[in-house]
C-alpha cells in the first residue's frame, strides 16, 4: 500500500497515525489528523496497538516500530511524509 492508501485507511477505520518527527518539523507540516510522538520519546509514549507511524522517508518510523515492538506493541510503518501527495495542515 502507498502512505496515501493508508491514510485514507486510517481515516475510514479511525486508526491513530503518529508523526515521529521532531516537533519543528511536525509543526511545519504534516498529515492532517496525525499526531505528533518524537522518536526520541516513543520508548516511554502511550501508543495505542495497530497504530500508523510515519517520519520524512520511513527510516525513522521503522525505528519507532521497532522502539514499540520490544514493548510489545505492535504498530504499521507507512512509510515517509515525502510520498504522501494530500493535504498537510500546520501547527
Amino acid at each position: 500500500m502507498t502512505i496515501d492508501e493508508y491514510v485514507a485507511k486510517a481515516k475510514a477505520d479511525k486508526i491513530p497515525m503518529i508523526d515521529v518527527r521532531p516537533k519543528a518539523m511536525y509543526d511545519e507540516g504534516h498529515i492532517p489528523g496525525a499526531i505528533n510522538i518524537p522518536l526520541a520519546e516513543m520508548a516511554t509514549a502511550n501508543v495505542k496497538p495497530g497504530s500508523y507511524l510515519y517520519c520524512v522517508t520511513g527510516y525513522h518510523a521503522n525505528l519507532a516500530k521497532e522502539d514499540l515492538a520490544k514493548r510489545n506493541i505492535s504498530a504499521v510503518d507507512i512509510g515517509g511524509i515525502e510520498n504522501y501527495t494530500g493535504p498537510v495542515a500546520k501547527a
